[in-house]
C-alpha cells in the first residue's frame, strides 16, 4: 500500500526513545531492523508511528541498544495506557469518531464481532509464543470493543464462511449465535462469502470508517502493525475492494440463514 500514510502523527515516548537510542549508537534504521529480523523499512515505520513492534521485538531492541530495560519500560507505559494494546489503539480511536465501520477480512470473523471462544481460538493460533493468561487478557479487550462504542454506530462486515467452518465446533456455534444476536439488533450487517468463492485482492483485514464530519479514513492490518490510510486514492482503493468482496458474498438474509445452520451444527 504505497499510498498509505499515518493519520495519528504525534510522536509518542517510545518512538522518541527508539530514535534517540539509535542515533546515540550511530546505527542506521536498516541496521536496527536487520538485527531483529525485519525488512529495512520497519525501523522507520516504528519511529514514525506507522506501525508498532510487538513486545518480544522491543526486548531484542532493548538488548541491542544496551538500554537495560529502559526502552522496554517506555514501550509498556505507552502500550498499556487505558489497558488497550498498541495493536488496537489506532482503530479504537477512529472507532470513537465513526458513524459507520465497513470491515472486510480474508480469513477470520472480524475482531470487532468475535465471541469469547472464537477470539480465544483465533488469538491462540495467531500468537503461539504467548502464554494463555496473556491470550485471555487479550480476549477480554477484543470482545469488549463493540460494547464500548456509541450505540448509534453501525458495522458492515464481509468475511468468508470458512472463517467459521474452519474452527472447532464449540467456537463455531458460539460465534454463529453471537453474530445472529448482533444482526438482530440492526446495529450489525453481515455478508458471508460462501465456501468455494474467494476474496480476490484482499490480502489482509481492513476497515473503512465514515467519520462524524463526513470524511472517510481506512486502516489496513499487517504483521508489523496497523497502517492508517487517509489519502483519497488509498481509501478509494480499499472501498473498491470492499464492494468487490460484497459482490461475491451472500445477501444478508441468506447469510443469516447460513449462520442459523452453522449454529445448529450443519
Amino acid at each position: 500500500m504505497c499510498c498509505s500514510r499515518v493519520i495519528l502523527s504525534h510522536v509518542n515516548d517510545f518512538q522518541r526513545e527508539l530514535r534517540r537510542l539509535r542515533k546515540q549508537g550511530g546505527r542506521t534504521q536498516a541496521q536496527v531492523a536487520d538485527h531483529v529480523g525485519y525488512v529495512p523499512s520497519a525501523a522507520s515505520n516504528w519511529e514514525n508511528g506507522r506501525t508498532t513492534p510487538d513486545e518480544e521485538t522491543v526486548r531484542k531492541l532493548d538488548a541491542f541498544f544496551d538500554a537495560h530495560g529502559g526502552l522496554l519500560a517506555v514501550f509498556k507505559e505507552v502500550t498499556e495506557t487505558d489497558g488497550v494494546p498498541s495493536w488496537l489503539r489506532d482503530d479504537a480511536q477512529l472507532s470513537q469518531q465513526a458513524v459507520t465501520i465497513e470491515v472486510v477480512t480474508p480469513v477470520l470473523v472480524p475482531a470487532l464481532l468475535e465471541s469469547p471462544l472464537y477470539a480465544r481460538y483465533a488469538l491462540a493460533e495467531g500468537r503461539p509464543a504467548d502464554p494463555m493468561q496473556v491470550i485471555d487478557e487479550l480476549v477480554k479487550v477484543r470482545c469488549s470493543q463493540l460494547s464500548r462504542l456509541d450505540r448509534g454506530l453501525r458495522v458492515f462486515a464481509t468475511f468468508p464462511e470458512t472463517g467459521l467452518t474452519g474452527v472447532p465446533f464449540a467456537a463455531r456455534k458460539e460465534q454463529s449465535l453471537h453474530l445472529l444476536d448482533l444482526v438482530a439488533s440492526d446495529r450489525v450487517r453481515v455478508n458471508m462469502v460462501p465456501s468455494g468463492s474467494i476474496l480476490a485482492g484482499v490480502t489482509s483485514p481492513f476497515q473503512i470508517y465514515r467519520l462524524r464530519d463526513g470524511s472517510r479514513v481506512a486502516t489496513s492490518e499487517h504483521t508489523n502493525g496497523t497502517i492508517v490510510v487517509h489519502d483519497t486514492r488509498g481509501v478509494q482503493r480499499l472501498q473498491d475492494l470492499a464492494r468487490a468482496a460484497l459482490g461475491n458474498a451472500l445477501p444478508a438474509d441468506d447469510t443469516r440463514r447460513r449462520l442459523k445452520e452453522l449454529s445448529d451444527g450443519e
